[in-house]
């Protein structure tokens, strides 16, 4: 390789970094948290909407059949009210038992007239508040539409840096050997993303460390075209 070749290699290797770099700002993104807190938002006023019209649904339930039950008791009373005053009955006891029937009727009737009355109450309440949520929802899904335009538009701007940092990239790729870019890209995966590291005063700016005397003058008197690596990480040596 030519000295040429091993600038472009680190020119390259910039080029992945700031890639790195971006993809990681592209996950990262301000706006993509903020898109998934609008959504969360949209998903709790969802399920307390859906708790309440499952609690509304139980109340129609029990109002149904309330008023089934008291249908029924409403037509024993009267039946037993009519045979209470159509003479069918004549003794003293039977009458004062059939009166305390009636009575008794009339009192159930009462409580659960009451009792349905409360269901309505409830109901009403409940409908009340599922149409409060309902534009709590209708306004928090404008909120979550906006934060997917403005994530989109985030997404975009870091896209096209990207795209720019991909194409400077691959000019450079294209001069490079195949055998040495291969090498370099075969480093980088094991190498936590950088794989070519300049030698400077003896010293790899790729692991910080300092090579043995021994091999820095090996290094130094290598052929230019050689490539070297830090005896230290193994990445690629650019010597300057």
């Amino acid at each position: 390789m030519s000295d040429d070749h091993f600038q472009r290699l680190l020119s390259v290797q910039d080029h992945d970094t700031r890639i790195d770099q971006l993809r990681h700002r592209f996950d990262t993104l301000p706006e993509r948290a903020a898109l998934a807190t609008r959504q969360q938002d949209s998903k709790k006023i969802v399920n307390q909407r859906e708790a309440l019209q499952i609690r509304q649904l139980e109340l129609q339930r029990n109002l149904k059949r309330n008023e089934d039950e008291l249908a029924a008791l409403e037509d024993r009373r009267k039946k037993e009210y009519d045979r209470l005053y159509s003479g069918e009955v004549t003794g003293t006891r039977e009458l004062l038992t059939l009166q305390e029937e009636v009575d008794g009727l009339r009192s159930r009737c009462s409580d659960m007239e009451g009792d349905a009355l409360e269901l309505m109450e409830a109901i009403e309440g409940i409908e009340s508040d599922v149409v409060t949520l309902g534009s709590s929802l209708e306004a928090a899904d404008a909120e979550v539409v906006s934060a997917q335009q403005q994530l989109a538009e985030a997404e975009a701007t870091v896209q096209a840096e990207i795209d720019q940092e991909t194409a400077a990239r691959s000019t450079e790729a294209a001069e490079i050997p195949e055998t040495a870019l291969a090498s370099y890209e075969a480093l980088r995966s094991r190498m936590g993303g950088v794989a070519v590291a300049r030698l400077r005063n003896g010293t790899c700016e790729g692991c910080h460390l300092a090579l043995s005397a021994m091999e820095f003058d090996r290094i130094r008197h290598a052929p230019a075209d050689e490539l070297c690596h830090c005896e230290e990480c193994g990445r690629i040596l650019v010597r300057t």
